[in-house]
């Protein structure tokens, strides 16, 4: 895919499902990078969105051809509320 057809996180926060993992990837102002012949999305571990993440603040790629769906966030805020959302339905049922 070509670099001017890719959509522009640069200000957002961005949960990825990858192919054959049940977690979903978050990424904090990501940007496409080529690296080795492939196409990742880069950015970095946010801080206070999973408990005790020990690789807050560290570079994360995740590689955008394993990525089945993405969702797009304003924030990190903006991802905290949508989960705490999510996990109120999954108590409920």
């Amino acid at each position: 895919m070509k670099k001017s057809k890719l959509p522009n996180f640069t200000k957002k926060f961005v949960s990825a499902s990858i192919i054959g993992d049940e977690h979903n990837y978050t990424v904090d102002r990501p940007h496409f990078e080529m690296q080795g012949g492939r196409l990742f999305l880069v950015g970095t571990v946010p801080h206070g969105v999973s408990n005790g993440d020990w690789s807050e603040g560290a570079v994360r790629a995740v590689a955008w051809d394993r990525v089945t769906d993405y969702l797009v966030f304003d924030s990190a805020e903006h991802y905290r509320k949508g989960l705490a959302k999510f996990e109120k339905y999954k108590k409920k049922k």
